[in-house]
């Protein structure tokens, strides 16, 4: 008679369990036993159901099956090898106990290794390039890339003059399978679907009659078209390269066509900022504005102004021509002074200009008068 160990591994569900185990259990608990144990509980998959608490009903429905045990575990899904072997040593079956708790223990142990493996599996993720391997081994992280560059090898150095601007001059991360792909990727489709899919913000397809030869291109322009339409958002931005007959999905996209440049837009800058994150700040997507710039804008739009000396004066630039300049609580006495005579030669200007505005508009006001009473008595002469 084996002793009941209570054995980590027997805590998991006879669920688990592989069919061998269950067709020796099967053939030890379907037989019925006449005899019964002290206690009076049956000794064969009747009893085992008494001591789950299935009702009659169930008891009578299992009898008319060809495998009762095996349906009687059925409804009991979260029933244990332990809690099992508890039964079974009520129903004095310890020879069952004997012959099955090495196998059920086995099964049960490659079982919980085998849910370990997918939760280890889960956890990792499905490292692809090269730069994956470099970024995870850092801080547990994969690449995020902007754009995954789809292209046919004929095309190669158009390629590289994309990289070279994007990734050199922009500063974006660009994904080439050729370039980036770990070498011994067993399902290739499947490893880039799973990066457009999931760390690509973009797919770049640079078209060509060469693009068009290949099925691999077509299969993921169509996947990433779908991919942008089931989640409502832009995903492919098309690269026409050489002139070629576009699928006809793509003909109704908005496209940067290498093969018109003119002279209103540029064909990288487009690119780039076609390819930006659209979530960004817009001063992360933009070139840094051009401080000199920003200074002549200014001093084009607020002339400098003459000071009473007749000298152009420095605190007077860059403001508006009626408002003076103010000074800073460092300033000195003189400046404090310099200021003080602009204000009031500011102030006594206004008043004059203001009359000799008043005085403008009155006079031409006579002018028009006039003119409009010398064209009514051309007229009423002309009657």
């Amino acid at each position: 008679m084996a002793s009941f160990d209570n054995n980590s591994h027997l805590d998991g569900y006879l669920c688990s369990l592989r069919t061998t185990t269950f067709a020796k259990l099967s053939n030890m608990l379907n037989p019925t036993k006449v005899l019964l144990t002290d206690d009076g509980h049956l000794r064969d998959w009747r009893g085992l159901a008494e001591l789950m608490g299935c009702d009659m009903l169930v008891i009578q429905n299992l009898e008319k099956t060809s495998n009762p045990f095996a349906g009687l575990i059925s409804q009991a899904k979260d029933l244990t090898a332990n809690q099992l072997i508890e039964y079974l040593e009520k129903m004095d079956r310890y020879d069952v106990v004997d012959d099955t708790i090495a196998l059920m223990e086995n099964d049960l142990y490659l079982a919980s290794r085998q849910t370990n493996l997918q939760e280890t599996k889960q956890d990792i993720p499905q490292i692809v390039t090269i730069g994956d391997q470099e970024q995870f081994s850092e801080d547990g992280t994969l690449v995020q890339y902007d754009a995954f560059v789809l292209y046919a090898r004929e095309d190669q150095e158009f390629v590289n003059t994309v990289v070279k601007k994007i990734e050199g001059e922009y500063g974006m991360k660009l994904c080439l399978k050729d370039r980036d792909f770990i070498a011994g990727l067993p399902f290739e489709h499947q490893a880039v679907t799973e990066l457009i899919s999931n760390r690509c913000r973009f797919v770049l397809p640079i078209f060509s009659p060469n693009f068009l030869n290949s099925e691999d291109n077509k299969f993921v322009v169509n996947f990433s078209e779908a991919l942008g339409i089931e989640r409502g958002c832009r995903k492919i931005v098309p690269c026409v390269y050489q002139q070629c007959d576009l699928p006809k999905s793509v003909r109704y996209y908005t496209r940067l066509d290498f093969t018109r440049q003119n002279p209103y837009w540029d064909f990288w800058d487009k690119m780039k900022k076609s390819l930006a994150d659209p979530s960004a700040p817009p001063s992360e997507r933009t070139d840094k504005i051009n401080i000199s710039t920003t200074e002549n804008n200014t001093e084009q739009k607020y002339p400098a102004r003459l000071s009473l000396k007749g000298d152009l004066s420095e605190k007077s630039k860059s403001y508006p021509e009626n408002v003076p300049p103010t000074c800073s609580k460092s300033s000195s006495s003189g400046e404090q002074k310099e200021n003080k005579l602009l204000h009031e030669e500011v102030v006594q200007e206004m008043p004059e200009r203001g009359r000799e505005t008043k005085h403008w508009l009155k006079k031409m006001w006579k002018k028009s008068k006039k003119k409009s009473v010398d064209k009514q008595k051309v007229k009423v002469l002309a009657f």
